[in-house]
């Protein structure tokens, strides 16, 4: 144990959640018919990671039990299980050792040691009060659609976990599709969702700035995060809203048209929830959708991808390339640290990516060459960004591509989902690990470009 890093203990504490929530999805009294064992540790590693890539129809397949062994998965993936252990250590008036630190440490960044405690709490208390407001907003919401108090109390609250944990998993076997007109649930879980995305530095400072009222000026990281998934969700909204009004929105009303598309920008930061059939999406738009859903959310929130601050440090970076001036952003330079990071995340992602792509292009060949190659490719940004966004089975009812593909193919997928999780950012912190050499080599003729 003592050669294994904090990130190797971090991700070996995920692995164990996965194969423990697999072993419980297995039982009995968790499900209403048979269940594999790829298909157990596929949808338990879809929970933790908070994806919800489904291979069978969550509220039909699974009983109450099952439910809400998913529900408990999703909140500890979202929030990361050593905000919890690191809470429950403390409770118990042990401070943990150093190395315990470190591992919870690496659940968030920029997050120290020092302030572990503090941090970790502050998470718990925002998560639970958020949930908590927007499962009752959501009691009413589906109260006025029609759903009985109990059935809305027990829909209301895994929805409102699930999306505020940018999870995607829902009670409806449509998703959100009915509710696409319905004006409470529509803006709750968009809220859920973008609050939960943004990450928990943000809202902590937003919160100590706007509610407590400090003089506390809000840190780059909070201006370049709230800029831009503002503009990433309107320019997003924009095209949906135009482009989709002759393809995909035809026979809706300008209201379901308006929601539908802010809906669809704003489910890629990394949710999953729908309120249309994607199948109806031009297939600029599902490019489109694609692009978000790799881009993802920001740092140290429940929403996977590269993250939005990573995809502007790489766009500052190469404007500032062509310009020959230093990356900047708010008229402050961005630090070399940052882009480095960022570059190599994003070179990671697109080999990831593409060589996923080619392993789905061997083992699901059959129904690439019947299908297409667009929502495959589809469903591997999607588990890489742990959205859960899918064209959906071929084969069946309201389950993502996925539950069509081999057994090798959904291994293939649970493996991006955990990249998804902690892989990038595990990789380029163990780099970041890595000792500089203490020789430097003379430096040779090499051309690009």
């Amino acid at each position: 144990m003592k050669k294994l890093t904090p990130v190797k203990i971090l991700i070996l504490g995920y692995f164990f959640i996965i194969v423990a929530g697999a072993i419980l999805l297995l039982m009995p009294f968790s499900r209403r018919g048979p269940l594999s064992l790829t298909d157990a540790v596929f949808t338990s590693t879809s929970a933790v990671c908070v994806t919800g890539l489904i291979v069978k129809d969550t509220p039909v397949f699974f009983t109450f039990f099952g439910k809400l062994i998913l529900l408990l998965l999703i909140q500890i993936g979202g929030l990361g299980y050593m905000t919890f252990a690191t809470v429950f250590i403390f409770a118990l008036g042990k401070r943990g050792s150093l190395k315990l630190r470190l591992i919870a440490a690496e659940s968030f960044p920029a997050l120290t040691p020092g302030n572990l405690w503090r941090f970790a709490v502050n998470v718990l208390k925002i998560t639970f009060v958020l949930e908590g407001a927007g499962a009752l907003l959501l009691f009413t919401g589906f109260l006025i659609h029609g759903i009985g108090p109990v059935r809305a109390f027990l829909h209301s609250i895994f929805i409102s976990v699930s999306a505020f944990c940018n999870a995607g998993f829902a009670t409806f076997s449509d998703s959100l599709v009915s509710f696409r007109g319905n004006l409470i649930v529509n803006l709750t879980v968009m809220a859920l969702i973008f609050i939960g995305g943004i990450g928990f530095f943000v809202i902590m400072e937003l919160y100590e700035r706007f509610i407590l009222k400090t003089r506390k000026k809000l840190s780059l990281h909070t201006k370049a995060v709230l800029s831009i998934s503002g503009v990433l969700i309107a320019s997003s909204t924009l095209f949906f809203f135009t482009y989709e009004s002759i393809y995909g929105f035809g026979g809706y009303n300008w209201i379901e048209r308006l929601f539908s598309a802010m809906f669809q920008a704003i489910t890629p930061r990394t949710a999953g929830f729908n309120t249309i059939d994607l199948n109806l999406f031009h297939p600029a738009s599902l490019f489109l959708l694609m692009v978000l859903m790799i881009i993802g959310g920001s740092p140290g929130g429940t929403a996977g991808g590269i993250k939005t601050t990573t995809f502007y440090a790489y766009l500052a970076w190469i404007k500032a390339y062509f310009h020959r001036k230093e990356p900047v952003f708010h008229g402050y330079r961005i630090p070399d640290e940052s882009l480095k990071r960022s570059v190599t995340i994003l070179i990671i992602t697109t080999l990831v990516i593409l060589s996923s792509g080619f392993l789905l292009s061997i083992t699901e060949l059959e129904g690439i060459q019947k299908n297409g190659l667009l929502p495959y490719l589809f469903e591997i940004a999607s588990a890489f960004g742990t959205v859960g966004l899918s064209l959906g089975s071929k084969t069946m009812a309201n389950v993502s591509l996925a539950a069509d593909f081999s057994i090798l193919g959904k291994w293939i997928i649970i493996t991006l989902m955990l990249i998804g999780k902690v892989g990038v950012l595990s990789l380029v912190a163990l780099i970041s690990e890595i000792k500089p050499e203490p020789v430097r080599h003379v430096e040779g003729k090499y051309i690009v470009g």
